[in-house]
Parts: C-alpha cells; structure tokens; sequence
C-alpha cells in the first residue's frame, strides 16, 4: 500500500498509533498502565532537549492516548 506524502496520511498514521497505544494501555494490568504513560512522557521530553520537534509532538499524542487509557 502506498501512502500519500501529505498532512492528512500522517495525521491518519499519528491518529492509528494513538489508537493502538490507547488498546495497548487498556490491556495491561492495572498497576502498570501510569508507568507505559510516564515512559511515553520521557521520550517525549528527551526529544524536545534534542531539538527534535516532530517527535516530541508525536510521543506528546502518544502519550495522551495512554494516559486516556489509564
């Protein structure tokens, strides 16, 4: 399958990672879904100090997925 190199085939790749996190997150045992969040939060944090803004904002998406999910 080929995607289109535009904004609405990445928003729709963001939006299907930000899905399967949610379902990753809501399948884990309790006790363990804050820290998939918080880890998500890390990356996103380590990304923004290496200037790597696009990466933030993607993990930034992840991470509010995991944390709807927790």
């Amino acid at each position: 399958m080929n995607f289109r190199n535009d904004a609405e085939a990445m928003n729709a790749v963001i939006n299907g990672l930000g899905a399967l996190v949610f379902a990753l997150v809501h399948e884990l045992p309790t006790e363990r879904r804050a820290g998939f969040a918080a880890t998500l939060a890390h990356l996103a944090n380590a990304a923004r100090r290496e200037g790597a803004s696009t990466t933030e904002a993607v993990l930034t998406d992840l991470h509010r997925a995991a944390v709807a999910a927790a």
